[in-house]
């Protein structure tokens, strides 16, 4: 009998996290024939040359599709749209499902609905895909318990904590409830899930991100740069925060770094399947102190630590973007006004006030799995930036 031709699946691939691990299965991580062909899900249609991903002769065939509707109907209806979208669902090997659906007014609300997303999805990949291997999706440290003031637990964080939320915070976090969706539905077949988790995510996205710091942080600097430079030698660039969260310690994961841990998962099943795996760029942690001046010198200007009196009158980095988003428009950046944060500006505004403690994750269960390979943080904001100077996203 013929093996089947390794066939990947990406939910949400224009996304902050499915936009890394596409780029990355395109570029041919591990080896140029781990995957044969990628198909792509998008929310709405975009063209390929707007999503910036690589082309070659080596690279994995690509398909691009939309329309698919996760948040309403059956596995069975999912299924049926699935059948008739996309071309050879019967062959796909690797599931990587990165889609969430926001809802800030209401967690358990959130939670329900996701948590359904997930069981429509699953139920249909069994129906639609016999040749399936793996499902990696998405925690994160939201299910460290780093909502709770303070924090949860002493990092560095493993994984084994993971199971070990308070209860009336765990009703509130739908990465439980996936494992228990995806156990009982794998039940008995040939695939396993992996449950990779990252904490802040470095990277790009072409259409901008509900949540993606590196672009609110890169929209913020290049409009300071513009508005204060003007011939300066130097400019100084405060960090938005307070002292504390300026040292707080975290262990952040570059968009590439990311896809390709999801990737090691997703061919790894026997090692990997049935996990929570931490995502890194690191072993070490770091603090914002240890790389605000670095990114803020990519953009001509001096990082320094926070001012002690955050005055009234300061703009956080979203009003700022708010107040002076005009000038993207007059200086031909017209990308930038629809391929911002938007719906998370205020979260990531809190980001500098609010995460002053230290909540490192543990990467032992990462090196156990085999994946060794790290990298300089520091390189993932500066891949970012320019990735989205490229694309007209910042000035």
């Amino acid at each position: 009998m013929a093996q089947e031709e390794p066939h990947a699946i990406v939910f949400g691939a224009a996304g902050l996290l499915g936009w890394a691990t596409v780029n990355q299965l395109l570029s041919g991580y591990p080896t140029s024939t781990s995957f044969t062909k990628v198909t792509a899900v998008l929310n709405r249609p975009i063209s390929q040359d707007e999503l910036h991903w690589p082309s070659g002769p080596d690279s994995p065939s690509l398909e691009l599709i939309s329309g698919v509707d996760l948040m309403q109907g059956t596995g069975d209806d999912l299924a049926a749209q699935l059948k008739e979208k996309v071309p050879g669902v019967e062959g796909v090997t690797h599931v990587f499902y990165f889609v969430f659906s926001a809802y800030n007014e209401d967690h358990i609300e959130e939670c329900n609905r996701n948590c359904a997303m997930m069981q429509r999805v699953a139920d249909a990949l069994n129906i639609v895909s016999p040749n399936l291997k793996s499902f990696i999706y998405p925690g994160g440290s939201r299910g460290y318990g780093i909502y709770t003031p303070g924090g949860t637990f002493t990092p560095p964080l493993h994984e084994s904590l993971a199971d070990t939320l308070p209860s009336d915070y765990a009703r509130t976090v739908a990465y439980p409830w996936f494992r228990q969706i995806l156990t009982t539905a794998s039940k008995g077949r040939s695939w396993t899930w992996t449950e990779v988790c990252p904490d802040a995510v470095i990277g790009f996205t072409p259409n901008g991100s509900a949540f993606s710091l590196a672009l609110h942080w890169a929209q913020y600097l290049s409009l300071y740069a513009y508005n204060h430079r003007d011939g300066k030698e130097e400019v100084e660039v405060a960090f938005p925060g307070t002292e504390a969260g300026y040292r707080s310690l975290y262990t952040p994961v570059s968009g590439r770094m990311l896809g390709r841990i999801a990737i090691h998962a997703s061919l790894n099943p026997e090692s990997c399947g049935g996990k929570v795996i931490n995502m890194l760029d690191q072993d070490a942690p770091i603090s914002a102190g240890d790389i605000w001046p670095a990114i803020a010198a990519w953009f001509g200007l001096r990082g320094v630590s926070p001012r002690p009196n955050f005055a009234a009158s300061d703009l956080k980095p979203g009003e700022y973007i708010e107040k002076y988003r005009h000038i993207f428009a007059g200086n031909g950046k017209t990308r930038a006004l629809t391929c911002g944060v938007g719906a998370g500006n205020k979260q990531l505004d809190s980001i500098g006030w609010w995460l002053e403690f230290d909540r490192q994750f543990s990467s032992e269960r990462l090196r156990s799995v085999g994946f060794d390979e790290q990298r300089d943080p520091v390189d993932g904001w500066i891949e970012a930036f320019e990735a989205f100077r490229r694309a007209g996203i910042i000035l």
